[in-house]
């Protein structure tokens, strides 16, 4: 009787474990070399052969990232839902798990998840990104990739270093369209989902030719294809890292002791979640290089893959929560900041928000600008130039509480419905998990035949799918006096 544990991959053979009913799962398994010594700050390189039975019954450590956070002031700035602490990480990395639902007959449908953190911290490990309840959900074989952060996956020096975490991503991919036939996946059905960072990486993904037909159709949560650092800002901010490790040349990179990398590169980008994220903001991320990303991956979409793109109602609130009293500035600031979009008559869009929300208080404001600025309005953005290359695409929009109404639809609380983890938030109650279903239904859906259950997004019709709302459908972005001041 053949083992269903031991799976015999390009590189070797595997052994996993049990998981669930009669699943299996097999964690760190390498789909890169790891990117220490002189590969640090390099492409990912196909992994060795090995000979044997390798162990794949443990996860490995997740991606080095700094204990401080985004400021680099020793508090955690990454929304998360309880038990999701990172506590082994490693520069050793470049590892995937994969989680099989319990046998069937035909392939199933394959999800490679991308975890998200800013960019700067993460897991593709349990529990920051739990596959087993992934799987168990959805019925679908589920990888969790992991890629480099921060300075060490996107330290931009021209000619030398640049997009390294996505070319991590594209590496995990390729070994993913490769190996997943021997677990049971279907080869020629495979979704790449994310959240926040993950979904950002996506839509990075979706415009740059390394990454054309290595999945078949795409989820973003809370993220888009607008995050991109300008080329000069990278600059600038690799400039400001050499000068904070006190180094002389390049090379010298590739010697200095990790933890010095960790210990600085929180310190040359802002923490602020609107100065990360608006117009020239300082934040590691995916530049546009020419030649990993050969232009705005927007101007480059082909509309092949079929998108799901949703966003949270309320998706900045848990920043405004985490950053405290530091959020709400003065309405002139928070002006200077709307200007960043090129918004000529801010007082305009600030008086509309007011509106909008019933508040004049700055830092509702603020919160209710940078949701659209950063998620909501960038998602449509994506949507419409999918459409433009004649795509399709599908949106939804999560207006459900979880965590009660101070936090309210917020950034992450999507994972506690795909991760199964309402009750440790004490939100497993029928309304909250009727909302889980509805959301798990359409991932289901989706991951099946490209098609979540609702009619796909249409310009200025209700065709937004409302999860948790008291609508079935809704239009974004809503058509009122802020709409019509955005540019």
């Amino acid at each position: 009787m053949t083992d269903r544990l031991v799976v015999e991959t390009t590189e070797g053979v595997v052994r996993g474990v049990p998981d669930s009913g009669d699943g299996r799962c097999f964690g760190g398994i390498p789909f890169a070399m790891p990117p220490v010594g002189e590969l640090r700050f390099r492409p990912p390189q196909t992994p060795q052969r090995w000979s044997g039975v390798r162990s794949a019954e443990h996860f490995a450590p997740a991606p080095a990232q700094g204990a401080g956070g985004l400021a680099g002031d020793g508090r955690s700035t990454f929304p998360t839902f309880p038990t999701a602490e990172i506590t082994v990480t490693s520069e050793d990395c470049l590892y995937l798990n994969v989680w099989t639902p319990p046998p069937g007959g035909e392939p199933l449908p394959v999800i490679v998840w991308i975890f998200g953190g800013g960019l700067e911290a993460g897991s593709a490990n349990p529990p920051y990104s739990d596959g087993s309840a992934l799987s168990r959900l959805t019925g679908a074989v589920v990888v969790t990739i992991n890629y480099r952060l921060a300075a060490l996956g996107h330290l931009y020096l021209e000619g030398w270093s640049s997009n390294l975490a996505l070319q991590d991503q594209i590496s995990a991919l390729t070994w993913v369209r490769r190996n997943i036939e021997r677990f049971g996946g279907d080869p020629a059905n495979i979704t790449v989902a994310g959240q926040s960072a993950g979904a950002f990486s996506i839509g990075a993904l979706l415009g740059i030719p390394g990454a054309a037909g290595l999945f078949d159709k795409a989820m973003l949560h809370s993220g888009n294809a607008s995050r991109i650092i300008d080329r000069q800002v990278a600059t600038e901010i690799a400039a400001d890292l050499l000068d904070a490790l006190h180094l002389d040349g390049l090379e010298q990179l590739q010697q200095v002791p990790l933890q010095a990398i960790l210990d600085v590169q929180g310190t040359v980008v802002s923490g602020d979640i609107g100065e990360r994220n608006l117009p020239g903001g300082r934040a590691w991320g995916p530049v546009i290089d020419g030649t990993v990303v050969p232009e705005h991956p927007l101007h480059a979409i082909t509309g092949d893959v079929p998108l799901l793109v949703g966003t949270t109602r309320d998706e900045v609130q848990i920043f405004r929560r985490l950053a405290g009293d530091a959020f709400g500035v003065p309405i002139p600031q928070l002006h200077n900041e709307i200007r960043r979009i090129g918004v000529g008559d801010p007082a305009a869009l600030t008086d509309a928000y007011a509106a909008r929300i019933g508040s004049s208080d700055p830092a509702d404001l603020r919160a209710a600008f940078l949701t659209d600025a950063v998620y909501r309005r960038p998602a449509i953005d994506l949507i419409r130039a999918q459409l433009a290359a004649g795509g399709t695409a599908h949106h939804f929009l999560l207006e459900d509480e979880p965590c009660g109404p101070q936090l309210g639809a917020f950034h992450g609380s999507d994972l506690l419905f795909l991760f199964d983890k309402l009750a440790q938030v004490d939100a497993a109650t029928p309304p909250h998990q009727a909302v889980q279903a509805t959301l798990i239904q359409a991932w289901k859906d989706f991951r099946w035949k490209g098609d979540p259950g609702w009619t796909p997004w249409t310009p200025g019709i209700p065709h937004s799918r409302a999860i948790g709302g008291t609508n079935d459908m809704v239009e974004e972005p809503p058509a009122d006096t802020v709409d019509a001041c955005w540019p």
